[in-house]
């Protein structure tokens, strides 16, 4: 076989490794923490449970009386009258309730809300726990957002009915337009008197810092203004992430004695001329503003990552594998969230051993050359850590500085080298021909 032609301005770039993982939870069991659990479970959580399904007896009866009388506009915008809202007021009563019941017996608000005509969007975050939910139906800091779908939940679809919640159906559109539709009908009508509520971070996280806001809230440019939540003693306690499901952290929370919380208003964040036009930079301007508030670090992860590490899972490979920061990837290498799902599934079956790494043997296995200088060559460039083994991250970078530039230019061309390389045989393959070849056994299309 010819040896493989990589070419020398070839290079695979070195970018920094993820920042941190948002999406794991670790809780650290001692035996001070085993006993508390298993007293909290024994004595806390049946109590809390029965009382809080008793007050939420109320909640379902009143938000069921207000949804059969809501006033429902032209352009499917719920408006409440006067009473409705006086008569909404005792949900928030009955929500402050079932939270005090939940363990959260001190609850601290600082700072003030924006009035409407300052501040459009109120922006939570962290979004790390089911708990954020519960507490913005029971403060209605706003109207929040809900896909149509939700109408059908027990309880939850009560209130989502029952309020000004901005009910979105992507049934002839997709998602992200009938969302950017629904908001600005909502901010164009003037009986709008509360701001929008919207997740930036759009998915749940551990918490230890602030992960890439989607841009929906920013593309309008308006004025927004952050509201923090801290929760819990450990916040580890009260997450749900990956080692710590919904159920999990919701049983954990209410074993707990008693769990802190507090809220806090900042400042409006008015954007620049520069931010208005750029929605990327005001997204991540305001991000950082709130993660330098917390004290914590900022990243580029988001929900693709999360998706990875479940495809990582699903095929016995470590969580972390997937932990590739994908807001860098996307950026600096143009590699969408679906181009790195199927590299994933590919990465997985490349070996036996499920450790999470490839090395050369496993190069040399599966593509079957016979020239082991090339191997080592392809292997080494792929290395960029100098590790002797590759992450699925590296392997995601190498896919795009190494092979895709040669068979991604046109379907036309892909389909043209991938002949070549099935008729002409081994002979054929050098110079783009071969490079193709690699390019479909390690992941391309």
């Amino acid at each position: 076989m010819s040896s493989i032609p990589l070419k020398h301005e070839r290079r695979v770039r070195r970018l920094p490794p993820p920042r941190g993982e948002p999406f794991y939870t670790a809780i650290h069991w001692t035996g001070w923490r085993y006993l508390q659990v298993a007293i909290g479970y024994i004595l806390l959580v049946p109590v809390r449970l029965l009382l809080t399904a008793i007050l939420l007896s109320p909640v379902y009866l009143t938000a069921k009386l207000v949804s059969m009388t809501i006033e429902e506009d032209e352009n499917g915008m719920r408006w409440h009258k006067p009473w409705e809202r006086k008569l909404m007021q005792s949900v928030q009563f009955f929500g402050k309730a079932a939270l005090w019941c939940m363990g959260f017996t001190r609850i601290v608000v600082k700072g003030q809300q924006a009035e409407y005509k300052d501040a459009r969007f109120l922006l939570i975050s962290p979004h790390t726990s089911i708990f954020d939910s519960i507490i913005l139906g029971s403060f209605s800091f706003g109207c929040v957002m809900s896909l149509k779908s939700n109408l059908k939940v027990p309880l939850v679809g009560s209130l989502l009915a029952a309020s000004e919640a901005i009910i979105v159906s992507d049934k002839n559109k997709s998602h992200q337009e009938a969302v950017s539709d629904v908001i600005r009908r909502r901010l164009e009508s003037p009986r709008a008197t509360i701001p929008v509520v919207i997740f930036p971070e759009g998915t749940v996280h551990s918490g230890r810092g602030l992960i890439e806001f989607k841009q929906g809230a920013f593309k309008y440019g308006l004025p927004v203004q952050p509201l923090v939540l801290r929760m819990g003693k450990d916040p580890n306690w009260t997450t749900w992430s990956y080692h710590h499901s919904m159920l999990s952290s919701f049983l954990h929370t209410l074993a707990c004695p008693y769990n802190p919380l507090e809220i806090q208003f900042l400042p409006v964040y008015n954007p620049a001329e520069s931010e208005i036009a750029n929605t990327s930079l005001f997204s991540k301007n305001v991000r950082d503003y709130i993660a330098n508030f917390m004290g914590l670090p900022a990243s580029e992860h988001s929900r693709v990552d999360m998706d990875l590490m479940g495809i990582a899972l699903k095929h016995h490979l470590p969580h972390w594998a997937g932990n590739v920061e994908y807001g860098i990837l996307r950026d600096e290498l143009s590699l969408n969230s679906q181009c790195l799902k199927d590299l994933m599934k590919k990465f997985a079956g490349l070996k036996d051993a499920h450790d999470g790494y490839l090395t050369a043997e496993d190069f040399i296995r599966y593509l079957r050359w016979h020239v082991a200088e090339d191997v080592m060559k392809l292997f080494n460039l792929c290395d960029t850590q100098g590790r002797g083994k590759i992450s699925f991250r590296e392997y995601a970078i190498a896919y795009a500085d190494l092979f895709r530039p040669y068979c991604e230019e046109d379907v036309f061309v892909k389909r043209v080298f991938r002949f070549l390389c099935q008729a002409q045989g081994d002979a054929a393959q050098t110079g783009e021909a071969s490079c193709c070849m690699t390019s479909q056994s390690l992941g391309a299309a």
